[in-house]
Order: C-alpha cells, then sequence, then structure tokens
C-alpha cells in the first residue's frame, strides 16, 4: 500500500473521490432544505405583513400564505430527516468502515522494527485520532448545512435592499473567518496537544499492559509520577487552546452584536421610508435574530473542525510513512521444493547500534537439514532467525531459499513456507481451536484436533470445560507454558511449512513439560528444514548439525559428538550447564 497524505485535506480526498457521488446527493439535500427552511420563514412573514383589522382581501392573503407555511414547512422537515439518514447511512457509515480497514491494513504493513520502535498504546491513540475524521464530517455536515441557511438569508436579503443584504454578509465574514494569527496559533497547540494526548494514552496502556510486574515490582506509585507530568503538559496546552478560542469568540460576538444593532436601525429606518414593506422587515427581522444564533453556532463548528483537522494530521504520522519493508516489483511467489537456505555475505546492524551483528556472513542449510544455533545473549542468534523472515532489511548481502532471493518473492509466500515455534508462544484472545488454525486456512475440526494429539495438547484442551471452544485469554493468560508451547507446535503442524524455527522452545519450562513438548518436536521435524536456538544444549543431541556463533561469526560448527571431542566453546557452555544442573547459563 502507498502511504497516506499526511495533511488532512489530501486524506480526506481520497475518501471524498470514491463517495463523490453521494455527497453531491448530500449537497443537493442541504441546499434543498435550507431552500425551504428560509421560505418558511419569507412565508411566516408575509402572513405577518398581510394581517390587517377588517380586510378581507388581506385576510384571504394570509390564508393563501398559511397553506404555503405548512407545505413548505412539512416538506423541508422531511428532506432535512431524509438527508440526516442518507448523510449517514450512504456516505459516514460506509466511509467509516473502509477507513478502518485500509487504515489496519497500512499498520499491519510496516516492519517489525518500526513496530516495536512505537508504544502500542500510541499507535491505537493515534488511529483513533485519524478516524475521528468522520465524527467531524459530520459536523462538517452541520456547517454546510447552517452555511447554506445562511446564504439563503444573504441572497434573500439581497432582493429586499442590497445595503442590508450586504451588511448582513460582512458580519458573516467577521463571525466565520477570524484572525489568522489566531487561528495559525490554535492550529499549533491543538496538535500539541493531540500528540500528548497519543503520548499519554500509550504510556497508559502500557503500564495496563504489564500491570502483573508494576505490581510484582511494587511500582504503581512510580507510574502515577511519571504519568502526572504527561497529563499537567496536557492539560496546559487544552488549557491554552480553550482561552484562544474563548477570546475569539467574545470578540467576533461582540462585533457581531454592534453590527446586527446597526441593521436592525437601518431596517426600521427604510420601513419609515416606505422602502421596504412590513413583510420585508419582519423577515429581517427574523433573520437577524435566528441568523446570529445560527453564525454563532457556525463559528463554534468551524473552530471545532480546524481542532480536528490538527488532531486527525497528528494521527496520520505512522500511516503517511512509507514501509521500510516492501515487496520488489513484480516479485513472484516463493515455491519451496527442498527447504535449502543460503546466508550470502550479510551484512546486518541495527539502527540505534554502531556495531553491526553480522559482517560478511555467510551460512548454507542444506534441505531437510536440522542444524542448531547456539551462542550468548547478544551473538547474533535471534537476529539471524529474523533476518531470514525478512523481519528487516539487510544492508547488503542476500539470502536464497532454494536458490530464489528472499527480496525477490513476495513476504506473503515467504511467510507462508516458515513456521515459528517462538520461546514466549504468542497466544490470541480467542479459542484454543482459532488458536490452533491461525496462519492456516483450516476448518475442519479434525484437522484441528490430529494436530493437537501429534502435540500432545488433546488430552488437556479436552480436560476443559469448553474443550477446544475455551478461550486461552489476553495473551493466553488461562493456559500454562507448556500448554501455550504445545498449541503453539500444533499450529506448526497444522501449517506443515517446509522451514521450521524453533527460538528456544523449551527454554522456559520445567523438566516434565520440556520432555513432553520434546516429543512433540520430535513429531513436527521428520520432513522439514529445521532451524534451533536453544540455551539448554542438551535438547540439541539429534541435530544433525550445530552452529557456534560469537558477535555475528561462526566459531564452531559440527555434530554435538564432535563439538563436545574438540573442547572448545561449545563443550565449555554444556559442561557449564552441567555444573548448573542442567540450566540455561
Amino acid at each position: 500500500m502507498k502511504p497516506f497524505p499526511s495533511k488532512f485535506l489530501p486524506f480526506a480526498t481520497i475518501y471524498a473521490k470514491i463517495f463523490k457521488w453521494q455527497i453531491c446527493a448530500v449537497f443537493f439535500l442541504l441546499i434543498f432544505s435550507a431552500g425551504l427552511a428560509n421560505l418558511s420563514i419569507r412565508f411566516f412573514a408575509e402572513i405577518t405583513g398581510a394581517i390587517k383589522l377588517n380586510n378581507t382581501q388581506s385576510y384571504d392573503e394570509a390564508i393563501k400564505y398559511v397553506w404555503f407555511l405548512v407545505i413548505s414547512g412539512t416538506l423541508g422537515i422531511v428532506v432535512s430527516q431524509y438527508q440526516k439518514y442518507y448523510y449517514n447511512a450512504k456516505f459516514i457509515i460506509p466511509a467509516q468502515t473502509l477507513m478502518e480497514k485500509d487504515l489496519f491494513a497500512y499498520l499491519l504493513g510496516h516492519s517489525y522494527e518500526y513496530i516495536t520502535t512505537k508504544q502500542s498504546g500510541m499507535l491505537i491513540r493515534q488511529k483513533e485520532q485519524v478516524k475521528q475524521l468522520p465524527a467531524m464530517l459530520d459536523r462538517i455536515n452541520w456547517d454546510l448545512r447552517l452555511f447554506f441557511d445562511i446564504l439563503a438569508k444573504i441572497i434573500m436579503l439581497l432582493c429586499i435592499s442590497p445595503l442590508i443584504g450586504l451588511g448582513y454578509l460582512l458580519c458573516c465574514i467577521v463571525v466565520v473567518f477570524p484572525r489568522r494569527r489566531s487561528a495559525r496559533r490554535l492550529s499549533r497547540i491543538s496538535k500539541a496537544s493531540a500528540k500528548m494526548s497519543a503520548i499519554v494514552d500509550g504510556r497508559i496502556l502500557d503500564v495496563i499492559n504489564n500491570l502483573l510486574v508494576v505490581k510484582q515490582f511494587d511500582n504503581i506509585e512510580e507510574e502515577k509520577k511519571h504519568l502526572h507530568p504527561l497529563l499537567a503538559q496536557e492539560y496546559t496546552l487544552n488549557k491554552k487552546n480553550m482561552f484562544i478560542w474563548w477570546g475569539q469568540y467574545n470578540l467576533t460576538g461582540a462585533i457581531t452584536s454592534l453590527m446586527s444593532f446597526m441593521l436592525l436601525l437601518l431596517s426600521v429606518y427604510l420601513w419609515s421610508k416606505g422602502s421596504i414593506t412590513t413583510a420585508d422587515i419582519v423577515f429581517i427581522l427574523m433573520t437577524l435574530v435566528y441568523g446570529l444564533n445560527g453564525l454563532s453556532e457556525l463559528q463554534d463548528c468551524m473552530q471545532r473542525i480546524r481542532q480536528d483537522i490538527a488532531t486527525v494530521e497528528q494521527g496520520l504520522e505512522p500511516f503517511s510513512i512509507p514501509h521500510s519493508i516492501v515487496d520488489a516489483p513484480h516479485a513472484k511467489s516463493l515455491k519451496v521444493k527442498g527447504g535449502e537456505i543460503d546466508f550470502q555475505n550479510v551484512c546486518f546492524g541495527y539502527k540505534n547500534s554502531k556495531k553491526p551483528v553480522f559482517k560478511n556472513f555467510n551460512l548454507h542449510i542444506n534441505a531437510g537439514e536440522k542444524i542448531g544455533i547456539v551462542g550468548a545473549s547478544g551473538s547474533g542468534k535471534s537476529t539471524l532467525v529474523n533476518l531470514l523472515q525478512r523481519s528487516y532489511e539487510l544492508q547488503s548481502g542476500k539470502i536464497l531459499i532454494d536458490g530464489q532471493n528472499i527480496t525477490q518473492v513476495t513476504q506473503e509466500s515467504l511467510h507462508d513456507n516458515i513456521s515459528l515455534i517462538p520461546q514466549d508462544t504468542v497466544m490470541f484472545n480467542r479459542s484454543i481451536a482459532d488458536n490452533i488454525a491461525f496462519g492456516t486456512d483450516a476448518k475442519s475440526g479434525k484437522k484441528i484436533k490430529a494436530a493437537a494429539v501429534k502435540a500432545y495438547a488433546n488430552d488437556f484442551i479436552s480436560d476443559k470445560d469448553d474443550g477446544y471452544n475455551s478461550f486461552a485469554g489476553d495473551r493466553g493468560c488461562l493456559l500454562s507454558g507448556g500448554e501455550r508451547q504445545r498449541i503453539a507446535i500444533a499450529r506448526a503442524i497444522l501449517k506443515n511449512a517446509p522451514i521450521l524455527i524453533l527460538d528456544e522452545a523449551t527454554s522456559a519450562l520445567d523438566s516434565e513439560s520440556e520432555q513432553i513438548i520434546q516429543k512433540a518436536i520430535d513429531n513436527l521435524i521428520k520432513n522439514q528444514t529445521v532451524i534451533a536456538i536453544a540455551h539448554r544444549l542438551s535438547t540439541l543431541k539429534n541435530m544433525d548439525r550445530i552452529i557456534v556463533l560469537d558477535k555475528g561469526k561462526i566459531v564452531e560448527e559440527g555434530t554435538f559428538a564432535d563439538l563436545i571431542k574438540r573442547g572448545g566453546a561449545f563443550a565449555k557452555l554444556y559442561a557449564a550447564q552441567q555444573k548448573k544442573g542442567g540450566k540455561n547459563v
């Protein structure tokens, strides 16, 4: 997907083009409704002007306008209500749904690196800020309703008296278009306020997501202390915003009252000279009285729209930044026959680090080979498998799968051919069946159960009240670590991808759970190319080859037995673990 524009108007134009005919219909209904509303006022004024004591002709004239008033008033109500229905049903709701889909899709297109550097709460808040566009459009709809109503009044006043019509137009300009300096200041503060709101929400969600850790470390008061300055900044910005708004509103209100008073005096003078009729002055009086309320509402709406524009533009930040990892033009689907993997002269370093992780790194993995990756923290183990999944872009070099450069194939097909069982298994707050079937097109309960049986997960799932329909809870909180791992293995069995990555899949488990998980893994890895990262070196005894990394370089490789005999880095790590009872080093 292409990035969205960072400014409000170009962004809104995208959806305006999609719903152009609906917008045209809304405009027509608004104009029609405003015309009918002002005709009703005119007919009322004609009735007032026609009423004269003991005058049959005036009485007949008044009755005629009464009928006109009833017809225009009834029709105006019908058109106005239909306009509201059409506006929401045919424009706002479909546009909001489409926008939600587009924003969600674009957010998912960002790289793993980008997402991990952002607070999830802030990203969600920014998405919600952009979603304020439909609510703002609702205000614009009301603004347009007021605008066309005022426009109709101006036209009718110009027909009565050009002098009064121009005076009312000048009054409207003063109210609706405030000083440019104040408008710029208000926009700047509104953007800062929206940004601070996103930061506050991100901080709050971050604490909520990690509430257990916060309580365990007795850090609740400290988190409150960190939040209070942010809330104070948000409060100060909102207060400044409101102060500017209030000052602008009072200034324009005073000017409007003065100009309206002058127009009323002028109208009475023209009536006394016979330049306008009684019906005309009644219409002018009603227009000035009710029209001023409309002008005040229009000013309020326009101020809020300016704030909304600033909020939407601040929220557009993650959606206007181009995706850092995209499919190459004319990228093809990855076709995996054997699962051979080649890392050729790979160079990579994280943006926030001066030292590269890999420099001219080379590694060949045969099709169907099972290799173990070991090394101290920071040696590049997890980075290696992340690069294979194209979670990050290489600075140079290339990675081939069955001779196909992973940068020249679609990311979707790449991920389709790789299964991952991480140390911290990702669970969704959905049913266990949905979690097992995640990432596959499996709909059959039999296939899901068969995968669970091979993963030694069927027994504990069947013991639950709702079986496979039982929910896993937020991040799998209703399941133990071993249960989550077995569900992850069942997911990998069901996916049946030709390449399997085991990222410390048993390091956080007790010995009994580890034995069960190891049996399940044995059922999984028979016909696949396997890359297993492990801290518990004993779990790698059945690997075809073990690679020992140190600072992004291969310092040893061979079978488990060979490496033990050599007495090198691997043998020392293994000996250290044995002294600690087989625990991780």
